[in-house]
């Protein structure tokens, strides 16, 4: 074996022989990066700032719809509200302008020639008011239980309002009614005596400030004798 021939194993230099690596096909693809072309970023930022309002406006778009939503919904609440207090007022009215009519049916006590008459002139009275009563009874309960505002709180108080005002004057009625009784059997003298709320104010006066329909009614009814 001579020195000129080549070892055994050993990867021969020369370029494209057995033993040299193969070529990267991505190095031999690489190449210096392509500039941007002129007014390309321009059109990014612009892009970009057109999605950016675009989100914006219809995030704005959605709050509005919700808000518009709730609006409605509150609207309508109040709308009936203000239509369940008019109803309840309305009823009210229109309670006392019945009562009005069924009184007018009647003989008033005051043209009674005697005691007795008189006493009944007063119940017959007191039983046209009854229908009166029993409303304004519905409406406190409604009122009590939420879904109606009929009267104002202070025209509903337990002890001076105006519904109670309207029992202590059907009470001092037939208490007079009883004294105009006994006055025909004994001759004991009968009075009326005008009721009072519990802080000593006169029914009347509480009465004749509901509403205006009532007050012709509230005047007649505490004038007996008339």
């Amino acid at each position: 074996m001579t020195d000129d021939a080549p070892a055994s194993g050993r990867a021969d230099p020369t370029p494209g022989g057995p033993g040299a690596r193969a070529a990267d096909p991505s190095a031999a693809k690489t190449g210096p990066t392509k500039p941007d072309e002129p007014g390309e970023r321009p059109r990014r930022r612009r892009r970009l700032w057109i999605a950016i309002a675009a989100g914006v406006f219809g995030t704005l778009v959605l709050v509005g719809c919700v808000g518009a939503a709730g609006l409605a919904v509150v609207l309508g609440r109040t709308a009936d509200e203000v239509e369940r207090v008019t109803h309840g007022r309305d009823r009210v009215q229109t309670a006392c302008l019945e009562l009005e009519t069924r009184l007018n049916r009647l003989s008033p006590p005051g043209a009674a020639p005697t005691p007795q008459r008189r006493a009944t002139a007063i119940r017959d009275e007191n039983a046209a008011v009854r229908p009166f009563l029993v409303e304004l009874d519905e409406l406190r309960q409604r009122h009590d239980d939420g879904d109606l505002d009929d009267l104002d709180d202070d025209d509903l108080d337990d002890r001076s309002g105006w519904e109670q005002g309207w029992l202590r004057l059907i009470d001092a009625r037939v208490a007079y009614a009883d004294a105009l009784d006994r006055q025909a059997a004994s001759g004991d003298p009968a009075f009326f005596i005008a009721p009072r709320t519990g802080e000593g104010r006169p029914v009347v006066d509480r009465l004749v400030e509901g509403p205006p329909s009532c007050a012709g009614t509230v005047r007649r009814l505490a004038a007996p004798d008339l």
